[in-house]
């Protein structure tokens, strides 16, 4: 193995760890998301019963009023009635009263019925409340939770930050700033890449072949010859990441089986 890539592969493998904590440190929040939904969820029902319970009541008020004036329209023409000097009045007095107090009889069943609908709408309020109430309990459990998930975390990648720093003091200057240039634009956390083994199926049959451990291109002969010499930095003509020749790694491609 090249001397010049060798140092970088501790700091290689602690990269990669401190990647997949962090990795695992940004995903924490998302595992609230659902518990998050349902919370709102079930707040826009308790708002949504609410606003459906206030236009009842404001209905209601409305013909609790009406049913007050045709109380009032009654008395009146009643009062209006005891005056008639003829029989005639008298019972067109008689017919308007009747006439109002069938309109009184239709806008009180209606307001029976809107105090029926404003009973069940307010037992399905205690109903949704109590949805609202467990939904936010398992929300504050979980978040308890992954707060403390996330605080393990955080102390787990600054002890590893503790142990990078010390692996940079015994890294080459110039190696180490092109390896944390490759590190910054790789998602996966993989500056260093082993030559490996693979297999292609062709027209022809399989074809074995080095390639980039990171992203499966072709390494060239001439390419392979340099990392087993070790003696500069090769790059990955695809991905540009910094290649290396495992010292266990077999001479040639082993050969495809009929």
């Amino acid at each position: 193995m090249s001397k010049i890539v060798k140092p970088l592969l501790p700091l290689q493998d602690l990269d990669l760890e401190i990647h997949r904590l962090r990795t695992l440190r940004e995903e924490k929040p998302r595992e609230l998301g659902g518990v998050e939904e349902r919370v709102r969820r079930t707040q826009g029902n308790v708002e949504a019963i609410k606003e459906e319970i206030r236009t009842l009541r404001l209905e209601i008020q409305k013909r609790e009023h009406l049913v007050r004036e045709l109380d009032d329209k009654i008395a009146k023409l009643t009062n209006q009635s005891m005056g008639a000097k003829k029989n005639d009045e008298y019972q067109a007095f008689l017919k308007e009263i009747s006439g109002v107090k069938a309109d009184r009889a239709r806008v009180e069943d209606g307001l029976l019925d809107l105090m029926f609908q404003a009973d069940e709408k307010a037992k399905l309020e205690k109903v949704r409340a109590g949805e609202l109430r467990e939904a936010e309990a398992s929300y504050a459990v979980m978040k308890q939770r992954v707060e403390a998930e996330i605080a393990e975390l955080d102390r787990e990648l600054a002890a590893l930050e503790g142990r990078r720093a010390e692996l940079l003091s015994g890294i080459e200057r110039e190696i180490l700033a092109l390896y944390e240039r490759i590190l910054r634009v790789k998602e996966d956390g993989l500056a260093l890449a082993p030559v490996a083994h693979y297999q292609a199926i062709e027209d022809e049959g399989a074809r074995n072949y080095w390639g980039c451990g990171g992203c499966s291109v072709e390494v060239t002969a001439q390419m392979v010859n340099e990392l087993r010499q070790g003696r500069e930095v090769i790059f990955c003509r695809s991905c540009s990441r910094m290649l290396y020749w495992k010292d266990e790694s077999p001479r040639e491609p082993a050969e495809s089986k009929p």
